[in-house]
């Protein structure tokens, strides 16, 4: 509806337009946040040692050497990123542990650990810790802050954290720089 008084605006110059509105002003409720309701996941395939990737990068503990299973890297509904951790100690024996993160909280969980028959028995009652932690566990906040969380808080796709596993990977090739051709 248009008014032809002199000084008056139109709708389309209306700064009270209905688009312009908040939801409250409008009368639209608007749902509560839903809490966090986690996916239950079946446990991964145990990691073979061709499968595991090094993680590199401020780990807590320079003693301690870092793998992730590319085949049990999972980003879920929830957004929980999912994945195995092979810790290798000084001492040469290895810790498997099956983990989640979630970015919005910066919490880890731990679902499962291995077993020397090579399988993954669930931990009895797994909750959720906040990942800043230093010594053999500080890999926690390097993947958050590394590889499995964006700047804003979300974590990645699966894919986009074996890019950075492999980006930080020693073991990748590396293009030398050609050189100039000399000016003999």
């Amino acid at each position: 509806m248009s008014i032809s008084v002199a000084g008056a605006r139109d709708d389309a110059d209306n700064p009270n337009r209905p688009d312009d509105l908040t939801p409250a002003e409008r009368g639209v409720l608007i749902e509560p946040d839903v809490p966090f309701q986690e996916q239950r996941e079946p446990l991964p395939a145990f990691p073979r040692a061709a499968d595991l990737l090094p993680v590199r990068g401020d780990t807590g503990d320079s003693e301690y050497n870092y793998y992730i299973d590319v085949n049990s890297v999972k980003l879920t509904s929830d957004e929980v990123i999912h994945y195995t951790i092979v810790i290798q100690p000084p001492s040469g024996s290895s810790n498997i542990i099956y983990e989640g993160i979630r970015c919005a909280t910066k919490e880890v969980k731990t679902y499962a650990f291995g077993t020397k028959d090579g399988r993954f028995a669930r931990m009895t009652n797994p909750e959720w810790t906040y990942t800043f932690t230093r010594g053999p566990l500080g890999y926690r906040t390097m993947l958050v802050e590394l590889y499995v969380c964006d700047k804003d808080g979300w974590a990645v796709d699966a894919d986009t954290v074996l890019e950075r596993l492999v980006q930080h990977d020693p073991r990748r090739a590396r293009i030398a720089p050609k050189e100039a051709p000399s000016s003999d």
